[in-house]
């Protein structure tokens, strides 16, 4: 018998989606929602009523909402409407207009196929490891067909065009965040909220803490390479895992089966040389804001910080890829655990608001209940 899973956005709005907390965000007004049918899959698209005329706002930016396991595109619609709001309504420009869009990840919500798929190995899924990241990956590669298909579909005159993409994801949309950000060129902005870049090492914890065999018999020295983690996966992750992609890069440097190498403080020149095509295409002029919880458990900001302090002493100044121009935000909410709360809201509406006017900020900015991770903030070098 499976356990129910909390979901990580049911207490972020109040009324009409899951009744107010103290800590939630007064549910936002509703806007306008259209869903078509692209690719077999139903997309809602919102905001597309709410754009000013096409004689005024001739370019759009798509915000792309990917919603947690378990759960389907529905709950990511307060995200939408909010978001949307704050721009509309802070917006300097009236030739930038904002739409989100939302789709059910794989296996879920109307894609649902097995059910125990979407579990964990401690509800029962004995592949759990390769289920739920060939699910997320596959979610990315979904998002991406979509932008290819989307405009002809919401403006089929050419009226306007999609020139800029931001994706947002929480928990499983959270690692899917990362998948396509590092992977679309279209995308020059993220928004992972308590996912992870380094599934190797989240899912070998999660593998100790649910005692499995593979783990327990060599205290997690053969784990990788085990029917719990399969070669295949290994080499999926080396082609797409933010963390094992860069790892897998590395050319003199030693390295974990599948971690990035937390312990490396230098790079020698063949690693700088190998790695920069892939640090340009991967990070080159991009925006990453990272929101955690420094009291999640199922997602643990120790897992996702090995890899973010490396990415942040690679391009910090005086880093090896200061030139390559990442903007990196991360912030970890004290005493917050697998949740969204208002002020990860806040830090959003801040975020995509900034990216869209396209202007930077230097001063230092912690919001309430955050603990910024990295020093200043808007900068083209951390």
């Amino acid at each position: 018998m499976t356990k129910p899973t909390l979901n990580p956005v049911e207490y972020t709005y109040g009324q009409p989606n899951t009744g107010s907390t103290a800590q939630s965000i007064p549910h936002p007004e509703p806007i306008s929602a259209l869903t078509v049918h692209i690719a077999g899959l139903l997309v809602t698209v919102f905001g597309l009523s709410e754009l000013a005329p096409s004689s005024e706002t001739t370019s759009v930016s798509a915000l792309w909402l990917l919603h947690p396991r378990l759960q389907t595109k529905a709950c990511m619609a307060p995200f939408a409407a909010h978001l949307i709001t704050e721009w509309n309504a802070h917006r300097k420009k009236r030739s930038r207009g904002l739409i989100a869009i939302s789709f059910d990840q794989r296996n879920h919500g109307s894609r649902l196929v097995s059910p125990i798929a979407n579990e964990a190995w401690r509800s029962g899924n004995e592949k759990h490891a390769l289920d739920m990241y060939s699910s997320y990956a596959g979610t990315a590669a979904d998002t991406s067909l979509l932008l290819d298909y989307l405009p002809g579909y919401i403006f089929p005159h050419s009226e306007r065009t999609i020139d800029h993409n931001i994706v947002l994801g929480v928990s499983l949309g959270g690692h899917a965040a990362w998948h396509v950000i590092m992977q679309d060129p279209r995308f020059s902005a993220a928004i992972p909220v308590i996912g992870c870049p380094d599934y190797a090492r989240l899912m070998a914890d999660r593998a100790r803490l649910s005692k499995r065999k593979h783990w327990l018999e060599t205290q997690g020295r053969n784990f990788f390479g085990s029917p719990d983690f399969p070669p295949s996966l290994l080499e999926s992750l080396r082609k797409t895992d933010p963390a094992a992609l860069v790892s897998s890069h590395l050319r003199d440097t030693p390295h974990e089966q599948a971690y990035m190498p937390s312990s490396v403080t230098s790079l020698s020149e063949g690693d700088k040389a190998a790695l920069a095509p892939l640090m340009a295409r991967c990070f080159g002029n991009k925006r990453i804001l990272v929101l955690s919880g420094g009291a999640d458990k199922l997602v643990s900001y120790s897992h996702s910080k090995p890899f973010l302090d490396w990415l942040k002493r690679s391009t910090a100044e005086g880093g090896w890829f200061a030139g390559g121009a990442l903007h990196l935000e991360d912030y970890v909410y004290d005493g917050v655990g697998h949740e969204v709360p208002a002020t990860m809201v806040a830090q959003m509406v801040k975020f995509v608001n900034e990216t869209l006017d396209g202007e930077t900020f230097s001063a230092l900015v912690t919001p309430v209940g955050g603990t910024q991770q990295h020093g200043k903030v808007g900068e083209s070098k951390i």
